[in-house]
């Protein structure tokens, strides 16, 4: 099983990598706030690493700290939520803001993520509340670029499970509010813009 990659960022998607090590490429799964994080492409990057086996295909999913690695894995532990929906969930937010979402028994910010009903939301409380660290997130963030911030902004959402018209509502409506210098205040305009619907 793959625990830690390190090498180069061969090339950088809003939820995905390939990060070059001893010459083999891998592609691994990232959330927004792991994105937030990367170096340039072509700068070394190390990431915390989930293997994801199946029965018929082997996922990697990438972290730029442990602390959410090992949040991630505490929630794909409850049932009814994979990886996809895992990631989904620490996307939009910082792991601590997660974790004290939980512990004050939040439902409505876990019900706003696509693919996590109120039951769903329940079992996540009952199963992880007071088990999570909440202190805020100690990543470091750094400009991901500034080109096809709406076509990238729309790949994330669908990704994460957003219908594409509620997709480029939102999007838009972002857009034609403010002027993001970067991708990553885009991305934050949007994800405030979903919570607060």
């Amino acid at each position: 099983m793959i625990g830690f990659l390190e090498g180069k960022l061969f090339r950088k998607e809003a939820d995905r990598i390939i990060l070059m090590a001893g010459g083999v490429g891998y592609q691994v799964a990232i959330s927004f706030q792991t994105f937030c994080s990367l170096p340039q492409t072509g700068e070394p990057v190390s990431l915390e690493i989930y293997h994801h086996v199946k029965e018929d295909r082997s996922e990697l999913y990438g972290f730029a700290s442990l602390r959410e690695k090992e949040l991630f894995e505490k929630l794909i532990s409850v049932s009814g939520i994979g990886p996809k929906t895992g990631l989904g969930v620490l996307s939009p937010h910082p792991a601590g803001e997660v974790a004290a979402a939980i512990d004050s028994e939040d439902i409505s910010f876990l019900t706003r993520i696509p693919g996590i009903g109120k039951k769903t939301a329940q079992r996540v409380i009952l199963e992880l509340k007071g088990k999570l660290a909440h202190d805020e997130s100690e990543m470091t963030e750094l400009s991901p670029g500034a080109s096809g911030f709406r076509d990238d902004a729309l790949n994330v959402l669908v990704n994460l499970g957003y219908k594409k018209s509620q997709a480029e509502k939102v999007v838009d409506a972002v857009l034609v509010d403010s002027d993001p210098e970067d991708f990553e205040e885009m991305m934050k305009k949007v994800f405030d813009q979903i919570g607060g619907v």
